[in-house]
């Protein structure tokens, strides 16, 4: 057996400094030993500095804004999630011994390799820079912030395939890239209505997200397509200049008059990403008297997702294997015996907008002698709705598949095989306080 207990050390130090309540300096480093890296690489240091400036308290500013704030920040981050015990160590086990019934031992005891030595391994780092500005008016009636921001991170930690024979089939590597996050954040909320009996206010936030792969001289193929006729498929390809988890399928025109795919002679970049390049939401809060109701609509844009229970359940070939199929199935075009592709044709965007959550309560009025300090009931709703194009049952999918689900040891993002759906729940509850 082996001891898989790992160790982490951290140590935080922060200082920070204020001068006449408007310009504020903090710096932060932080340094963290991981038993999972090895000993020359198991101590990273982080440091982080920030600097804001509150524009509103100059004289010069007058009373427009109650608040306007400029920050600017830099840092840099470690991580080992998901690298596991003893990745940088060569590790042996000791074989049992092998007994026929005849009572003839083979294979005789002996110690075996199950694990690479990696000494080099080391910590996954991400370099951020941001700008922002935090505004508010009419007493922070009014109020948002702005924010542009670039993150790089380099040295990624990914399980990559293992060349063959090998006494494990995935193994953790630094990858020799830079992926690049850039883009722009937007808030604004703003109280509606503040009254005795009524308030009411909303919040609007989004944000526009460029994914990018860089420096980067490989190509690895990555989200494993299943389905009859698809064995050792792949849909997606990490490679420089594309962002990750992007699209690396053959066209699709249709079919010819033998009911055969029209499509490219080979699989290609589309211009198309898992990754969504928009995020959004919308909240709001109603205060009347005792009642309360509070909801969050979620939206995302950009990204494509491969219907792969399309792909390999709902084709032609599945009718001469008495399986059912969706309606469009049968007026397709497509013959029954047509090549197993992977193309555009299950290639959908994913654009939706969710009510997230929407709950609605009220507060019982207690008595100043009651042995009750509050009484609430309240009924909340979790993905009450969901509006999308996408023909399966959702575009929001898990991006952590199981190990089988790996192609290269890469995980995977946007591809629906049989995933299940969000479920919609109702909760009914109590809120007591004695």
């Amino acid at each position: 057996t082996f001891d898989e207990t790992d160790e982490l050390q951290s140590f935080f130090a922060r200082g920070n400094y204020t001068i006449a309540n408007k310009y504020l300096f903090t710096a932060t480093v932080r340094i963290d030993g991981s038993s999972r890296f090895g000993s020359d690489n198991q101590y990273g240091v982080f440091p982080s500095a920030a600097f804001a400036w509150k524009i509103n308290e100059e004289n010069f500013m007058g009373d427009t804004f109650s608040l306007l704030k400029a920050r600017v920040s830099w840092g840099i981050t470690g991580n080992q999630d998901g690298l596991g015990h003893g990745n940088f160590i060569r590790r042996e086990r000791y074989g049992g011994i092998g007994i026929s019934d005849g009572g003839t031992i083979g294979n005789p005891p002996g110690l075996a390799p199950v694990s690479f030595a990696n000494p080099d391994l080391k910590w996954e780092e991400t370099t951020s820079y941001g700008f922002g500005i935090d505004y508010g008016l009419f007493m922070n009636r009014l109020n948002g912030s702005i924010d542009i921001y670039k993150s790089e991170t380099k040295d990624l930690l990914l399980s990559v395939e293992a060349a063959q024979p090998s006494p494990q089939p995935f193994f953790f590597q630094n990858l020799d890239a830079t992926v690049l996050n850039q883009g722009i954040e937007f808030s604004i909320n703003y109280d509606l209505i503040q009254s005795d009996d009524l308030t009411w206010s909303a919040g609007f936030n989004i944000s526009y997200n460029e994914n990018e792969l860089q420096d980067f001289g490989g190509q690895i193929p990555a989200g494993t397509i299943r389905g009859q006729g698809l064995s050792q498929a792949y849909s997606q390809i990490l490679a420089e200049n594309q962002p990750l988890f992007s699209y690396f399928v053959r066209s699709f025109e249709g079919f010819d008059a033998n009911g055969q795919p029209i499509s490219d002679d080979s699989q290609q970049f589309r211009g198309k990403s898992a990754l969504p390049t928009t995020n959004w939401g919308l909240s709001t809060t109603l205060n009347w008297k005792n009642f309360d109701f509070s909801a969050f609509l979620a939206a995302q844009s950009g990204f494509y997702v491969y219907n792969n229970t399309a792909n390999a359940l709902f084709i032609a070939g599945s009718i001469n294997n008495a399986r059912n199929v969706t309606p469009n199935v049968l007026t397709s075009g497509e013959a029954g015996n047509a090549a197993a592709e992977v193309s555009e044709r299950f290639l959908e965007k994913g654009d939706f907008i969710r009510l997230q959550n929407a709950s609605i309560g009220y507060t019982v009025p207690v008595r100043d002698d009651s042995f009750l300090s509050s009484f609430r009931v309240y009924l909340t709703g979790q993905n009450l709705f969901l509006i999308t194009d996408y023909s399966g049952l959702d575009p929001e999918l898990s991006t952590s598949p199981a190990q089988g689900d790996l192609l290269n040891g890469l995980p995977t993002a946007g591809i629906d095989y049989t995933s299940y759906p969000r479920p919609r729940t109702f909760t009914l509850g109590l809120n007591i306080t004695f």
